[in-house]
C-alpha cells in the first residue's frame, strides 16, 4: 500500500496516474479489457429490472473517456447520459469524443449531482476511495424510485492477483472483502442486491458486480 497521509492525498496519487493514462492512450486498453464485464452489467440490468424498457437517465461514476455514456446514450429510450471524473485529462478525451452527452470533471468524494437518475453506473473505480460508504449513501440520495445502483470491482480481497495493484500500476487502493462491498448497499438501504463474479478463471476471481434497488 502506498503511504499517504491525507485522503487528498490519496486522490492525487491516483488522478495524476489516470492522466497520464488518458495522455498515452492507455485508457483505451482499459476501455477493452472492461468491455465484456460492461455488457454483462447492462444484460444483467435488463434481466433484473424493466429500466431500459421505458425512459431512463443514467450516470457513469468514474467515466474516464466517456466510452460507457457513449454506448448507454445511443440505447433508444435513454433520455440523459452523463459522466463524472476526477482525472481532467479522461473528462477532455470524453469531451473530444462526445459533445452530445455531459461530463464533469469533479471530486467524486464530495460531489454533488444537481438532479437524479434511474441508474448510477460505476466500473473500476469505487476502491480508489477511502470512504466508499459516504460516497454510496451520498449517490443513493440522487437516484430515482425504483433506480439501481450497479458497480464492478476487480480489486477485492479474494482475487489475489489485484492485491499488488498499488504498486504495479503506481495507484492507491481501499482492499475490501466480496462481503463487505456487499455490505456497503445494505448499509446504504438498497434491496434485491445481486451479486455477481464474472469472468473467473484459475486464480482470477472475476468482476464482482453488485446491483442494489432503491425503494421506499
Amino acid at each position: 500500500m502506498v503511504f499517504v497521509e491525507s485522503i487528498g492525498e490519496i486522490m492525487k496519487i491516483n488522478i495524476k496516474t489516470f492522466n497520464d493514462w488518458a495522455i498515452s492512450d492507455k485508457d483505451l486498453d482499459m476501455q477493452r479489457g472492461h468491455e465484456d464485464p460492461v455488457d454483462f452489467m447492462l444484460n444483467l440490468i435488463s434481466k433484473k429490472t424493466n429500466i431500459f424498457e421505458k425512459d431512463f437517465s443514467f450516470l457513469d461514476i468514474g467515466c474516464g473517456n466517456g466510452w460507457v455514456v457513449r454506448k448507454i446514450s445511443k440505447l433508444q429510450k435513454c433520455i440523459l447520459a452523463e459522466g463524472v471524473d476526477g482525472a481532467p485529462e479522461m473528462i477532455n478525451k470524453a469531451r473530444k469524443h462526445d459533445t452530445d452527452n455531459n461530463y464533469y470533471i469533479e471530486d467524486i468524494e464530495s460531489w454533488v449531482p444537481n438532479k437524479k437518475y434511474d441508474i448510477i453506473f460505476s466500473m473500476e473505480v469505487f476502491y480508489y476511495f477511502k470512504e466508499p460508504q459516504k460516497i454510496i449513501n451520498n449517490l443513493i440520495e440522487y437516484l430515482n424510485e425504483d433506480g439501481i445502483l450497479i458497480i464492478g470491482i476487480d480489486h477485492y480481497a479474494e482475487n489475489i492477483p489485484s492485491l499488488n495493484w498499488d504498486k504495479e500500476y503506481n495507484i492507491s487502493t481501499n482492499t475490501l472483502s466480496i462481503q463487505d462491498w456487499k455490505r456497503l448497499l445494505i448499509d446504504a438501504k438498497l434491496v434485491d442486491i445481486t451479486k455477481v463474479q464474472y469472468g473467473a478463471s484459475k486464480d482470477w476471481q472475476g468482476t464482482l458486480i453488485l446491483l442494489g434497488n432503491k425503494k421506499t
